[in-house]
């Protein structure tokens, strides 16, 4: 009968251990490249949720104000487009609202009609260059 001890001399070689490595790595390097591309595409998701919202938060403010309280400030006073590169809440993005008269003489408006057509989009750097979410709306005067 032989007896085996704790302490005794069998183990694993250098090589079967280097075999176990090799393997561990080729399994969890995948594994890992997927959690990579799971996160980027998660920030990448993210920021465009936050400039889609953004966009929205101004747009109903525009839609929210006086028709003419708009037309003087953007039309008359040559306010658009506004820029806001300081928006609070979101330093990594920049906001710019513009308005403009929308033309009655394609025939596509009664005549007499008064609309204004108001356009926020918001920009932000990304690993690929600039990237820009936007919306747009018509507001006439009631």
């Amino acid at each position: 009968m032989k007896k085996t001890s704790f302490f005794s001399n069998c183990g694993y070689t250098l090589i079967e251990l280097l075999v176990a490595v090799a393997i561990l790595g080729l399994v969890a390097a995948p594994i890992f490249t997927l959690f990579n591309s799971g996160f980027s595409s998660i920030a990448v998701a993210g920021r465009q949720s936050a400039a889609i919202n953004l966009c929205r938060e101004k747009m109903e403010t525009v839609k929210a104000g006086d028709f003419d309280q708009l037309y003087d400030f953007y039309i008359s006073n040559a306010g658009s487009p506004h820029v806001e590169d300081n928006i609070p809440g979101a330093p990594l993005f920049r906001r710019v609202t513009e308005v403009d008269v929308v033309n009655p003489a394609n025939g596509s408006l009664p005549p007499g009609a008064e609309v204004l057509s108001v356009t926020v989009s918001v920009y932000w750097t990304s690993g690929s260059g600039e990237k820009s979410e936007s919306l747009e709306s018509r507001l006439a005067r009631r």
